[in-house]
């Protein structure tokens, strides 16, 4: 008998989904792990950093999912050591965005996640959280504006 790739669906363990006040997880734990994608906390409010900015097109969207595929056959380790992807942790002092805004997408306030951005094509890039290995994608930054640019030179 000739198995189908569907013929192992019976063995799909349903990923736990994040909600509030949990802890997520810490990169050096899942670093052997492949990301998989969420969609559950995307902003989509039209402004700049949101997924339905009236600034995109269909091309962004075709480029941002090609660009997520890619992604998912790297591990995070691979995806933290390969600088293709400048996958890192944001600090909020860094960015346009407040950590308030980025929390509000979510719908906690007071939750405190460790966030991150990587690359997903040109400038593009996403920006979100890690629960159970699953990357929780929150913020779009499709000309990668989040980080200050005119940051004052150190003396």
């Amino acid at each position: 008998m000739v198995m189908s790739k569907f013929d192992k669906i019976d063995d799909f363990v349903p990923i736990k989904r994040f909600s509030g006040g949990q802890e997520c997880d810490n990169i050096f734990s899942i670093q052997n792990e492949r990301p998989l994608f969420s969609f559950d906390y995307i902003s989509m409010n039209k402004s700049v950093f949101c997924f339905n900015s009236t600034s995109l097109g269909r091309k962004d969207y075709i480029d941002l999912l090609n660009g997520l595929k890619r992604i998912s056959k790297y591990t995070y380790k691979e995806i933290e050591k390969e600088n293709m992807f400048h996958f890192h942790s944001i600090n909020w002092n860094d960015v346009n965005i407040s950590q308030s805004d980025f929390n509000k997408c979510i719908g906690d306030n007071n939750i405190q996640l460790t966030a991150y951005q990587f690359k997903v094509f040109n400038k593009a890039r996403v920006i979100g959280f890690i629960f159970q290995s699953v990357f929780y994608l929150v913020m779009f930054d499709r000309n990668h504006n989040a980080y200050h640019r005119d940051r004052p030179q150190k003396k």
